[in-house]
């Protein structure tokens, strides 16, 4: 499948420049230039191209889809050449284990690129647990792909998440700054930990009544961040029975994907998109 890229923002770089931008690998470069699977307007260039006014660059991929199609509805809340942004439900893991599985996010977007026509292998630029709703990305090509990998890395794809607590909180405001490991005593758990990766959560109370909705902005991404550090200073989030959440009010994890803003890697524009909490959040 051949990916075509807008000159526009880009004018003036080197070829070289252009693929720096997208923070792709040396190899791939590479590999771009010895098998001609980059051009600019259908012609093979070297690594000194400076880029012109109308010049369409290619990238030529030679993929196929890699999970078994599953025929379920797609909730799409962004769609362009390069990316698909989705609404996940609760309840759906983003990928198998095993690529010969099925019912996961991941069949799903394969079918909607198998109806489309797409020869693209799934690419998700991050996860959600299972019980967590809202906001996944996938990158469709593959300097979309490392350009995505790059910023949510970096920190600089802004990830914002709505969740739930039991009763008032003390601060209304804070930062945890605490790192995050495994519990060796339970595989499926993590747990703050000394030898840990770095792990940082800021949260605000928006909305106080009989259980607290807070805003949580995450700067790095370890597995379980939110649900950790909310019950590590003793707000364990509702629904959550791994880590203590009371589990009256709700049977899933109280956590939603709100909203993401980052730039888009081939227009240079803001992409900002909020997806309010589905009806079994909005009634704690």
């Amino acid at each position: 499948m051949k990916f075509n890229y807008d000159s526009k923002c880009f004018i003036g770089m080197s070829i070289i420049e252009f693929l720096n931008h997208f923070h792709l690998g040396k190899s791939k470069i590479y590999t771009l230039f010895l098998d001609k699977l980059i051009k600019v307007n259908d012609n093979d260039i070297n690594r000194n191209y400076i880029i012109k006014e109308n010049d369409v660059i290619s990238i030529i991929e030679d993929e196929e889809i890699d999970f078994i199609p599953d025929n379920k509805k797609l909730n799409i809340l962004y769609e362009d050449d390069y990316l698909l942004i989705i609404n996940k439900p609760s309840g759906i893991i983003v990928h198998p284990d095993d690529k010969t599985r099925n019912n996961t996010l991941c069949n799903i977007v394969a079918n909607y690129y198998h109806n489309k026509g797409y020869n693209l292998t799934v690419k998700y630029a991050h996860r959600l647990d299972i019980d967590t709703s809202g906001i996944i990305i996938f990158s469709k090509d593959m300097l979309t792909a490392s350009y995505m990998n790059k910023i949510i890395s970096d920190h600089t794809l802004n990830r914002y998440y709505l969740c739930y607590v039991s009763g008032k909180m003390k601060n209304k405001k804070g930062t945890i700054n605490a790192p995050i490991g495994e519990d060796r005593h339970h595989k499926s758990r993590r747990r703050v930990s000394k030898t840990g990766q770095e792990a940082i959560t800021n949260y605000e109370v928006i909305e106080e009544k009989k259980n607290t909705k807070l805003l949580v902005k995450l700067e790095t991404g370890r597995t379980h961040q939110i649900r950790v550090h909310m019950a590590h200073i003793g707000y364990p989030l509702l629904g959550d029975e791994l880590y203590g959440g009371d589990m009256r009010m709700i049977k899933r994890v109280a956590l939603h994907s709100y909203k993401v803003d980052f730039i888009h890697p081939v227009t240079l524009k803001k992409i900002e998109l909020i997806k309010e909490e589905p009806f079994d959040l909005k009634k704690l």
